[in-house]
């Protein structure tokens, strides 16, 4: 399959290599800024454009791989409908969910594949919590907790995803870049519910700069299930990439995953009969799973999800969140942010 990649931060670059080692050609690249564009280009030595539009012209690719800045995904997922392109679309998709509403709803109505990059879907432990409900040996799931914590804000600086560190284009800090991931998994098991926000802390405490370097968003659906999602810059800079954590509490088990002395994601399960412990796969491992599976929907005119209408639903709680933290200066700050 021949795939253009739009643009090179957030993950473009790196899911354009998880396409390669998966046998597709990178044909095509673009981002508006000019270093990061001719880094593209040189690695994948193709064509470079500066627009989305010029390239999906100039190229005619099979598929698209849509990442950048989160005010700008949304024209480049609009130049992909457009030329009936399928795409890939990097999180977190959009500054905010009414930025995104109108593009998605556009994709649906004019039959546009999309797929989300979110690996959590092909992680084991999703799929284990899935089939432990399925079964009945959870029970109900009354809980779920999920922490996604990385090294500081410092490390975007030097590189073509510097943005993130300003609101106006990010649209926050560490929740607007990675809680994606805790909500979309969320979702997963709550269905169609509705979801409330009970609780928000947005914290820049640590680093004091505009955006925030830890938040916590409280959710309940309506049965009753409390969803606790974390994301945070606070990982000291170092050999390991962050502390990830996840725990689904059910009212017959309890399954956890978190990192082993060597860094491997380790998942126990916990019953009234002891604890059992496996291994879970790589985060690269699990890239190149939902990849694959998306660039096979693609060759067979298969459904995929999550999709973009899924992308507004994660975005609209990820608003809520924003919106709940920020009545308050005791849940927004201490230091003033953007």
């Amino acid at each position: 399959m021949k795939i253009v990649v739009l643009s090179y931060s957030h993950h473009g670059r790196s899911m354009a290599l998880t396409a390669q080692s998966l046998g597709h050609e990178i044909v095509g690249v673009m981002d508006a800024e000019h270093s990061p564009r001719e880094q593209l280009a040189n690695h994948f030595q193709c064509p470079a454009f500066d627009t989305a539009s010029n390239c999906l012209d100039a190229i005619k690719p099979d598929a698209a791989l849509v990442a950048g800045k989160h005010t700008e995904i949304p024209s480049h997922v609009q130049a992909c409908i457009d030329r009936r392109i399928p795409y890939l679309l990097d999180k977190p998709f959009a500054d905010c969910a009414d930025r995104l509403k109108p593009i998605a709803e556009a994709s649906e109505k004019n039959g546009v594949f999309s797929a989300l990059v979110l690996p959590n879907r092909a992680s084991k432990i999703v799929n284990l919590v899935k089939e432990m409900i399925n079964d009945g040996s959870l029970g109900e799931l009354v809980l779920y907790n999920s922490r996604l914590n990385n090294g500081p804000p410092s490390r975007y600086d030097p590189t073509p995803s510097y943005w993130h560190n300003d609101p106006n284009i990010s649209g926050g800090g560490c929740w607007a870049v990675e809680a994606a991931h805790g909500i979309d998994t969320f979702l997963q098991f709550v269905g169609d519910q509705e979801i409330t926000v009970v609780g928000a802390v947005m914290s820049n405490a640590m680093y004091g700069r505009v955006i925030e370097d830890s938040g916590i968003g409280v959710l309940r659906s309506e049965n009753g299930c409390t969803g606790m999602i974390e994301s945070g810059y606070t990982y000291p800079a170092g050999k390991r990439g962050g502390d990830h954590f996840f725990r689904f509490i059910g009212t017959k088990a309890s399954v956890f995953e978190q990192y082993g002395k060597n860094g491997e994601p380790l998942i126990e399960v916990h019953t009234t009969e002891g604890v059992q412990f496996s291994e879970d796969i790589s985060h690269g491992a699990r890239m190149k799973s939902i990849m694959g599976k998306a660039f096979d929907a693609i060759t067979t005119g298969s459904s995929f999800e999550p999709s973009v209408v899924d992308a507004v639903r994660i975005l609209e709680i990820q608003d809520a969140v924003y919106a709940h933290a920020r009545q308050s200066l005791t849940s927004n700050g201490p230091n003033p942010m953007g």
